[in-house]
């Protein structure tokens, strides 16, 4: 029976993924098509960018609760302030960084589907492109340690990059 709601679990959450990707690119298509630019560039500078930026933000995000627990236990007035303060700085900075790989990651998935071939819309194509990379992800080992890792650094470092980088100006004649 666990085994019936694994699979299950698994199923729902890939049509829901993708669900979700659809409605962030449809919600928020300018943040998008700037990370999907950013991943037709080199993608070693992006997925380096990416990975250097999840680890030093996530160790800091970890550390931050990690110091929140431990002051927390004194529960004296200000050691109970003080612990809420890291405890919330500490869970801005890790929603921040799923918010920029999840908006790198439905940028890959639109990539893909365009790749793919022609669609009747735009939609469909980030369908495809979506299913795709979520399957990818599921491939037993592969997937799990090696091809979702690279996906969601690409994807930061390629978010990332659309944020700081601005465009270049254009000379006036």
């Amino acid at each position: 029976m666990q085994m019936l709601g694994l699979i299950l679990l698994v199923l729902f959450g890939g049509v829901a993924l993708l669900a979700m990707l659809a409605a962030i690119h449809l919600l928020l298509p300018g943040p998008v098509e700037k990370a999907r630019l950013k991943l037709e560039g080199p993608l070693g500078k992006v997925f380096l960018l990416g990975l250097v930026n999840l680890v030093f933000f996530g160790v800091i995000g970890v550390g931050l609760f990690w110091l929140a627990g431990l002051i927390r236990d004194n529960w004296s007035g200000l050691a109970a302030f003080l612990a809420v303060l890291l405890g919330l700085a500490a869970l801005v900075i890790l929603v921040t960084l799923a918010i920029f790989t999840l908006d790198g990651f439905v940028a890959l998935a639109s990539l893909l589907g365009s790749r793919i071939g022609p669609a009747k819309s735009p939609f469909w194509s980030d369908g495809r492109g979506g299913l795709l990379l979520v399957l990818a992800c599921l491939t037993p080992y592969i997937g799990w340690y090696f091809f979702t890792p690279v996906v969601f650094c690409m994807g930061l470092g390629a978010s990332i990059l659309a944020f700081l980088q601005k465009k270049p100006k254009v000379a006036a004649k």
